[in-house]
């Protein structure tokens, strides 16, 4: 990126990743004021910047959850000290590298079966170390977890009875309905979801195994869980950055994360920006041209986006516009850095550490 701080957005070299503080401010104070009484874990997988969550920590809010293990050093480089990852860790190479973590955090890791467990008990017993492990629920997603009840009853009591290994509760993620749009369909199934999750909760309890936390839901099915009895936290991390895609699904938060692009070319009816597939991710379907109805992206390619302009003067060789990606996540994960920006002016510009990483 060229460009000081304190300088227009509009003056920086393209393409050009840039977060509006002033957006995903009011997009937490939106989440922070529905959160009736449940503690917010915001998802890392989708911010991946080690800057944007110290931004977050000054104000006031340490707890983390990630889906990779490089995303969970990251977090406890730049000293976040609850974490939690939401995902099965298989291999000693990956166990070695959460038992070095906690010299820096407390970090919880998810299981759904014993070949999770006893990898995990039998490196804890080896190297005189500890894990606390979280059942993850299979609540209707149809990928890791087991299913609710009986089964996720039988993890837990043999979780309780392993040595070194600590049962911390249940996870449960419901990721098919997160950009369901049918409101009537996605209501019924959300509080579903919820109850099977809450209800193998009250089976374990009856069964006299306290359950220290239930932790579900993501940016589209936010509000649901915060109404459900016995659910203590949320986990969602798209609301803050946002993209058009989720926007239809959650219009109460606004998309901060935009792609600063330069028109190089144009002709009757149509022009071409500066970034295509490799700066804007289209995962979801197609991004939009911000504040620009009547300007249309209608194909992407490896550098190029094709833009139709109809009932609007062509932007003139040298324009900037932004663009609304159409999948927050994936594109954070494409760029190397962000420019921080409040009334349009830069005011930081951060490493996203994350980004380009699998492990």
């Amino acid at each position: 990126m060229s460009g000081n701080q304190s300088a227009s957005v509009f003056e920086l070299d393209s393409p050009q990743l840039i977060i509006d503080l002033d957006i995903l401010d009011k997009n937490l104070e939106t989440m922070v004021n529905g959160l009736n009484g449940k503690s917010l874990r915001i998802h890392f997988k989708s911010l991946k910047c080690g800057g944007l969550v110290k931004y977050l920590m000054g104000k006031g809010h340490s707890s983390f959850l990630c889906a990779k293990l490089n995303e969970a050093e990251v977090l406890a480089d730049i000293g976040v000290k609850n974490i939690l990852i939401a995902n099965e860790i298989v291999g000693d190479l990956k166990i070695a590298r959460v038992d070095s973590l906690k010299t820096k955090s407390k970090v919880k890791v998810c299981i759904d079966c014993e070949e999770h467990l006893f990898a995990l008990s039998n490196f804890a017993q080896k190297f005189n170390t500890s894990f606390d492990v979280l059942a993850e629920v299979d609540i209707g997603m149809n990928r890791c977890g087991t299913f609710p009840g009986i089964p996720t009853l039988d993890l837990v009591k043999k979780i309780v009875a392993t040595k070194n290994i600590r049962f911390s509760g249940l996870q449960g993620y419901d990721g098919h309905l997160q950009l369901m749009l049918d409101r009537t369909e996605k209501t019924k199934k959300a509080f579903e979801a919820f109850a099977s999750l809450v209800n193998t909760r009250r089976l374990i309890e009856n069964d006299g195994i306290e359950v220290p936390l239930v932790t579900t839901a993501g940016t589209g099915t936010w509000e649901f869980a915060v109404q459900a009895e016995g659910i203590d936290e949320i986990q969602p991390g798209s609301f803050l950055l946002m993209d058009c895609i989720y926007n239809e699904v959650r219009p109460e938060f606004q998309p901060s994360l935009t792609v600063l692009s330069t028109v190089i070319s144009r002709r009757t009816g149509l022009y071409v920006l500066d970034a295509g597939s490799k700066a804007i991710s289209k995962d979801f379907g197609m991004p939009i041209i911000k504040g620009k109805p009547d300007e249309k992206i209608f194909k992407l390619a490896e550098e190029h986006t094709r833009v139709e302009c109809v009932g609007s003067p062509l932007p003139e060789i040298g324009d900037k516009r932004e663009v609304v990606t159409a999948h927050c996540c994936a594109t954070m994960n494409l760029h190397r850095s962000v420019v921080a920006s409040r009334s349009g002016k830069v005011v930081d510009v951060w490493p996203i550490e994350a980004s380009g990483r699998y492990d």
